[in-house]
Order: structure tokens, then sequence, then C-alpha cells
């Protein structure tokens, strides 16, 4: 009979996959590039879901920064708390602070959540693997979108002057949306069989919040200095805040370093990913 040559032969090894990285990690790039569209339409989904039965919609999404900001703003004006002055107008340094806090944030909480409402299908047939990363991507960029719309008004409502320095905060937020999603991935494989992981990870992101200079300008003393210098979102956010507000950046090498760690581990992460989640898979589906 004949056989029909468009379909993919898959050919499966006993020999352990690290042995040949680059080849791993070429199917790994192939794998994501052919999920694009399945995680395509998973983002459509998970957006309609989110928002079908909300009145306000996608307003919920803006409505955290701008609360936070709000509440800060008081505390300082108040004097409750005693924040050093900042090198541009507090209000503005705090809402691009919050609002660009808040993406890195859903990036790191979205491929967890994408890969467990992905897992009964993955269980039952050969779904792409890549999916659930690539749909958190378009989701945080989403996310982003909606932020945006805060941050113009913000430019309107305190007559800041628009440059075009202020264009290349794009990659930088873009850097941000990975170093997230890489953070989220790496946690895919515990969060998934334990869900203790996706509960605290709430936690541990309203502490690293106080731990970056969102609502406070970077401290000189030690050791409250090293923390958050030692802190990869702090240069990212500092950088796409001043870019947005002043159109330049006084210090660039913090930030290639940072993007230089997020190319590096993002590939560790995606081989840890590929390796992990068969296992993870057989473990749930037990």
């Amino acid at each position: 009979m004949p056989t029909d040559r468009s379909q993919k032969v898959i050919r499966y090894s006993a020999e352990a996959r690290l042995r040949h990285p680059i080849l791993m990690l070429s199917a790994i790039v192939t794998g994501l590039l052919e999920s694009r569209e399945l995680a395509w339409q998973l983002f459509l989904r998970d957006v309609r879901q989110r928002y079908r039965q909300s009145v306000l919609g996608v307003v919920w999404v803006v409505v955290p920064p701008i609360i936070t900001t709000l509440i800060f703003i008081v505390l300082n004006e108040r004097k409750i708390l005693n924040i050093p002055a900042t090198d541009i107008p507090y209000p503005i340094y705090v809402m691009f602070g919050t609002l660009l806090w808040q993406v890195f944030a859903e990036s790191v909480i979205n491929p967890l959540k994408q890969f467990d409402s992905c897992t009964p299908i993955m269980i039952k047939i050969n779904m792409p693997r890549g999916a659930p990363i690539l749909s958190s991507i378009w989701q945080s960029l989403f996310f982003f979108l909606m932020q945006a719309l805060v941050g113009l008004g913000a430019f309107i409502y305190f007559d800041i002057s628009f440059t075009w320095g202020a264009m290349l905060a794009l990659p930088l937020v873009f850097v941000l949306v990975l170093l997230g999603t890489v953070v989220g991935v790496l946690l895919i494989p515990l969060g998934a069989l334990y869900k203790d992981v996706g509960e605290s990870i709430g936690i541990v992101l309203r502490f690293a919040f106080f731990l970056t200079p969102i609502v406070y300008p970077p401290p000189t003393s030690w050791p409250y200095s090293m923390l958050v210098e030692l802190n990869p979102v702090t240069p990212i956010l500092m950088g796409a805040r001043d870019l947005l507000t002043k159109g330049a950046v006084l210090d660039s090498g913090p930030i290639f370093n940072v993007c230089a760690g997020v190319f590096v581990v993002g590939i560790l992460a995606l081989i840890f990913y590929r390796i992990a989640v068969p296992v993870v898979l057989e473990r749930l589906g037990a």
C-alpha cells in the first residue's frame, strides 16, 4: 500500500538526549516553532475564559497598579513612610515601577498556570510541549499592552515629555517578560507535582516587590544595597523606567549582564523543561 509521505516520522532511542545537547536544543526550538498556532489558540481560549463573566473585563488588569500607586503616594505624602527623594516626581516613579513589576510578576505566574490547564490534554495525547510556554508569553505581552494604556494615561496626566529614547524601553520590557517566563518555566516541574509551589509564588513575589526599587530609590547602605543589586529585576526595571521617563539610562552595564544571563539560563531552563516534563506527566497520569 502507498504510504503518506507527508506524515512526520518520529524515532525513539534509549540513548540519553543530553549526550547531544546541540541536537536537543535544536529539537526544542523546532518544537516551539511548530507549536505556535496551538499556543495562539490556547492564548485566545484563556483570555476569553478569564473575562467572559466579568462586567469590567480587562479593567481589572489595570486596577491593581493604580491602587498600589495611590497607596504609596498617600503614605509618602503623610510621612508615614520615610522614603528618600527620587530623581523624578514620586508619583511617576511609583506608577511606572509598579506597572513594570506587574508585568514581571504576571510572567512568572503564567507558565505554571498554562501548564496546569494543559496537563489533562498532554497526559492523553502527544501535545506539543512548547505550546504552554509560548501561550504564557502571549498572555504576558497582552497584559503589558493593557498596562501600557495606564502608562499612556500617566504620560498625559503628569505631562511627561515623550522622547524617542522611550521607545528603547520596549526591548527591556520584553527582556522583563522573558526573565519572568524563565523563572516560571523552572518552577513548572515542582509546581505541577506539588500545589504548594503555586500557592507560595504569590507570597514570594510580594516579598520580592520590596527587594526591588519600585517605591523607593536604590539604597546606598549595606546590606540593603547588596540585596537590591543582586536582584536581577532591578537593572531591567530601572532601565525601562528611566527610558520611559527620561529617555536615557545612566548605567547600561548591569542591563547587558542580566540580558546575557536570561539568554543562558533560558536555554538551560528549556532543556530542563524538556527532560522533566515526560517524568512529571507520567507521575500525574499514574
